[in-house]
């Protein structure tokens, strides 16, 4: 799987990289940077719940065929 962020959508609220910092950091702007593209079993529960709590659904996971 491939954690996404659409940054035309997103608004840079913050939750991904405040409740995820596994997953996430935010830029000097506040726009949420991936530090694991392709995160493994072990953080796909974390990966779920951040696509699921972004305000503005910017955020997705594609799953690789």
């Amino acid at each position: 799987m491939r954690l996404v962020v659409d940054y035309k959508k997103c608004r840079k609220a913050g939750q991904c990289s405040y409740l995820h910092p596994e997953l996430f950091k935010a830029d000097e702007v506040g726009a949420p940077v991936v530090l694991i593209e392709h995160p493994g079993n072990e953080l796909r529960e974390a990966a779920e719940e951040a696509v699921d709590l972004c305000p503005n659904g910017a955020i997705f996971l594609i799953e690789s065929a």
